[in-house]
């Protein structure tokens, strides 16, 4: 370890706030509890760093946290998170964060997802995770153009601002 008292980052994500289920608070205190005992260790030896990004997507890194984060990464042993997809959507930028977390000789722990990534296996069910949280953003994506389609056939407002001179 890089001292006594271990330093981890944890971040957090959610595309809404709704205050409820995985909200932002709930993630934070996941994560926390997960440190505690997967790394064996009384919360004073560990030193917290939160990183929130509420409102952001998962389809790439664009999230004010998420790029403080990658600056500060090599002063932190380990980075937690409440599941992989709340890192990104994306394969391929999951696979270059990971790449920078080995450089920076930081650990990623997932709370919800458990990944040896010492291994290949670990390193494998990772990237297959990966892949299944960007499918699914995909789907979200084309299920929501759909149903906007739709509704503009049937001459439904598709939301924003009514136009001048409509109710």
């Amino acid at each position: 370890m890089k001292q006594d008292i271990l330093r981890v980052a944890i971040y957090s994500r959610k595309s809404k706030f709704t205050g409820k289920g995985e909200s932002i608070a709930n993630q934070i205190e996941e994560c926390k509890k997960y440190c505690r005992y997967m790394l064996h260790q009384e919360e004073e030896r560990i030193h917290f760093a939160v990183y929130e990004d509420e409102g952001y997507s998962g389809k790439n890194f664009q999230r004010p946290a998420m790029k403080k984060l990658l600056e500060d990464l090599a002063q932190y042993d380990f980075l937690v998170c409440y599941r992989l997809d709340r890192v990104s959507r994306s394969v391929s930028d999951f696979s270059n964060f990971i790449k920078r977390l080995e450089l920076a000789n930081v650990a990623f722990l997932s709370v919800s997802e458990s990944f040896d990534t010492t291994k290949p296996m670990g390193r494998a069910m990772m990237n297959i995770t990966s892949a299944f949280a960007e499918l699914e953003r995909d789907t979200i994506t084309e299920r929501i153009v759909d149903n906007m389609t739709a509704l503009a056939k049937t001459g439904r407002w598709l939301g924003g601002t009514t136009p001048l001179g409509f109710e």
